[in-house]
């Protein structure tokens, strides 16, 4: 991961910025919209077990201070 975190944090920004924009959309519908859509891309090339390890190891991360991130923007 090198332009591919900022790039999607860009993507990510935008899709939040036009659920505070809209009244008829929220910010944490907006979350798992996101995340629905990730893991149904996912799923066209990974596992459902190889899926469910990924967040796994995200969510054992979130007690992390910053998130874990292979190479930087």
């Amino acid at each position: 991961m090198s332009g591919e975190f900022c790039y999607a944090q860009s993507v990510v920004d935008a899709a939040f910025a036009a659920a505070d924009e809209r009244p008829d959309m929220s910010a944490d519908a907006m979350g798992r919209a996101l995340i629905q859509a990730v893991i149904a891309r996912y799923r066209q090339y990974r596992t459902n077990r190889d899926i469910g390890n990924e967040l796994d190891y995200l969510a054992e991360s979130l007690d992390d201070d910053e998130p874990v991130i292979t190479r930087g923007c």
